[in-house]
Parts: C-alpha cells; sequence; structure tokens
C-alpha cells in the first residue's frame, strides 16, 4: 500500500470532528419525530394506569389531571424532549463516525469574561423580551383566542417546586438544546449557507421545535442572540451559558409570580403596556448591538481544522436546503396548527 493510499485509509477511518448540512437535516429530523412517538407511548401507558385507578380518561382536562395526580409523569414529559436530545446526538454520532466533542464545547480556551457577559445578556433578554412578547403579542394572541401557553405541567409555587425547576428547565434543557441546535444544526448549516442565513434558519427551526404558535417568538428572537454568540466565539460553552441564566430568570420570575412578590400579567392592560413593551426591547437591542458591535466582532474565534470524512450519503436537495430539513419543519408547522386549534 502506498503512502498516498494510507493516508487517504486514515482519513476515511478516523472519525470525523465536523457536521455538513446533511447531518443538520436528519438529526432536526429526529430530535421532531422521536419525542412526538415516545410522547405518545407515555401518555398512553399512563392513561391506561389511570384508567385502572378509577380516573376518568375521558375528562377534556385529563391531561391536566395527569400532571397533578403523577410527578412522575409531569417530570417524564418535562425531560422527555431533553433525554431524546441526548440520545439522538451520543447514537448518530456513534453511527456516522463523529467525535462526542465535535459540538464545540471548549473549558480550556473559555474566557472568564466572556462567560460573565453570556450570563449578562441572557438575564437582560428576559426582561428585554418579557413586555414586548407578554404585552403586544400576548395581548394580540389573547383577541384571537388563543390560550396562554404556561410551557410546563410542573408548579413554581414553594422552595422545593421552584429548586426544581431550576434543575429540570433551568439547567438540563439549556445544555441539551445547544448541544442540538447550535452545536450540530448551526455548524452543519454553515457548511452551506451564509453567516446569517445559518444564523437566522438555526432561530427558526429552534423556534419551530417548540410547537406552539404563542412560544413561537421568543425562541426565534432569543435563538438569534444564542446562534450569533456561536458564530462568534465557536465555543458552546457561551450559549449555554446565555441559555441557562435566561431559563433561570424566567423561571425565578414565574415563581415570585406565583408566590405575589411580583404581579407579572400584561394581558388587556392599557396602551402604556405597548409603549414600555418596544423601550425595553429597544434597549436591550441597543445593549446587544454595543456587545457585538465592540466586543464580539473583535473576540478571537475558536477555530478547529476539519478532519475525516463524512460517510453517509447527501440526500435530496431543493437548492441548498435537504428535503428531510423541509419535511421537519413541514411537519413542525402542522404540529403547531394542531396545538392551536
Amino acid at each position: 500500500m502506498s503512502k498516498k493510499e494510507v493516508e487517504e485509509f486514515k482519513t476515511i477511518s478516523q472519525k470525523r470532528n465536523f457536521f455538513n448540512t446533511t447531518d443538520a437535516s436528519r438529526v432536526y429530523l429526529w430530535c421532531l419525530i422521536l419525542p412526538l412517538a415516545v410522547g405518545f407511548i407515555l401518555l398512553y401507558m399512563t392513561l391506561t394506569i389511570a384508567k385502572g385507578q378509577g380516573v376518568d380518561t375521558t375528562d377534556k382536562n385529563v391531561i391536566q389531571l395527569l400532571y397533578d395526580k403523577y410527578l412522575w409523569f409531569a417530570i417524564a414529559s418535562v425531560l422527555m424532549a431533553q433525554v431524546v436530545f441526548v440520545l439522538v446526538y451520543v447514537i448518530y454520532n456513534k453511527i456516522n463516525r463523529v467525535k462526542l466533542s465535535s459540538c464545540g464545547v471548549s473549558f480550556k480556551k473559555a474566557k472568564a469574561g466572556t462567560a460573565l457577559l453570556s450570563a449578562f445578556v441572557g438575564i437582560i433578554a428576559v426582561w428585554g423580551f418579557l413586555i414586548l412578547i407578554e404585552g403586544i403579542f400576548g395581548n394580540f394572541f389573547h383577541i384571537f383566542g388563543l390560550p396562554k401557553d404556561n410551557g410546563t405541567p410542573l408548579q413554581n409555587n414553594s422552595v422545593g417546586w421552584y429548586l426544581l425547576n431550576l434543575l429540570l428547565l433551568g439547567i438540563i434543557p439549556p445544555i441539551c438544546e445547544e448541544i442540538i441546535f447550535r452545536g450540530v444544526i448551526f455548524k452543519g448549516l454553515r457548511n452551506s449557507f451564509s453567516k446569517w442565513t445559518s444564523i437566522l434558519l438555526t432561530a427558526l427551526l429552534f423556534a419551530l421545535i417548540h410547537q406552539s404558535i404563542t412560544q413561537f417568538i421568543y425562541p426565534f428572537m432569543l435563538g438569534i442572540v444564542l446562534t450569533t454568540l456561536m458564530e462568534h466565539t465557536g465555543n458552546l460553552l457561551y450559549p449555554i451559558i446565555l441559555h441557562l441564566f435566561n431559563n433561570i430568570t424566567t423561571i425565578t420570575l414565574d415563581f415570585l409570580n406565583q408566590k405575589g412578590i411580583l404581579h407579572i400579567n400584561f394581558i388587556g392592560m392599557s396602551w402604556w403596556v405597548y409603549v414600555l413593551g418596544v423601550v425595553f426591547t429597544a434597549i436591550m437591542f441597543a445593549v446587544l448591538f454595543v456587545i457585538y458591535k465592540f466586543y464580539l466582532k473583535k473576540h478571537e474565534k475558536i477555530e478547529v481544522e476539519p478532519e475525516g470524512q463524512a460517510i453517509q450519503t447527501t440526500g435530496f436537495h431543493v437548492g441548498k436546503m435537504p428535503l428531510t430539513l423541509i419535511a421537519g419543519m413541514a411537519l413542525a408547522v402542522v404540529m403547531i396548527v394542531i396545538n392551536a386549534i
């Protein structure tokens, strides 16, 4: 075997450290379909158990009854998608010979200043979007009769519940979701699309997977911030920190609202709420622009030299867009419509 053949064999046989657009589309589709399938099985099993224990499973609010009666069902419902995300990442990488470290988390090259800045942005993003989303768009959805999506079956009215929410909603989802969306999907899309196309498309996919029209705008806007941070740093640790502090702030505000310490309810309030929402959002975007212009654009990005070779076929494309990604987006839109009815 010649030296050239040996090098080619090494390239093919070694694990790669990058994702392409085909990887991004397939991972997204799996992360959309599998939670639906697992959720259906979980619901069927729980309904069977509940029926055997005399619960009226014909009640239109039966799912809420299950949440109230079975804590394990509420916890499983919350963690289901996150567990699936991790399994998809590990199994997909194993099958396609991709290093688990390819998502881009780096503790060695992390900078304390950027980490603190990420936490700060995560906190102010809540305050910047809160009145805009809850006030302006919340009232808009309310006018059209769409119910407010509380987002979780878990309570948040005691310290114990608050700590449980911090773990299940504040810490675990940012890690799992960022590995998939910024670690796989964005990095894969970036191989075929321009910077801003990749950022906006990743944010759109992030919003669509929430499968709720009332929870579409916030994830989309937050997704732009998270993906821009990933683009300019190359370190997934920072989006995880931003996402983590964003979730923790939201959970804390909800806890304080449940305890009556704060009163956050903008539905049906006066015109000044709309003005305040625009002002808060403008201030937040001004802060983000300053950070982007004078810090992120000058930040030294972690660059990783691609290694290995993709072994799977590229699949069908419409232009640069894989057909599997289009199918995933279409399915997500259908689920949003079904959930809104």
